[in-house]
């Protein structure tokens, strides 16, 4: 799968915030790729008290990283 420089940058404050059980409030500008990334599991949209949406790593986010380190893990030993 391909990202986005903006897309990966979102995925790894997304990633890193996950550690401390936190999400990320986004600019309005950076919506779209918020969007996208959440409709393809990615991120989870959740709605602030506050009325901010915030976005979430996954459950499926985390799966297919450690889908894609174990193919690469496999890649590795056969070679």
């Amino acid at each position: 799968m391909n990202f986005t420089g903006e897309q990966q940058e979102i995925l790894y404050r997304a990633w890193v915030l996950a550690h401390d059980g936190k999400g990320q409030v986004l600019e309005p500008w950076a919506y779209p790729d918020a969007h996208s990334l959440a409709e393809q599991g990615w991120l989870e949209r959740r709605i602030e008290p506050n009325g901010d949406v915030s976005w979430w790593w996954t459950g499926a986010a985390d799966g297919a990283l450690n889908l894609g380190a174990l193919m690469q893990s496999a890649a590795e030993s056969v070679n």
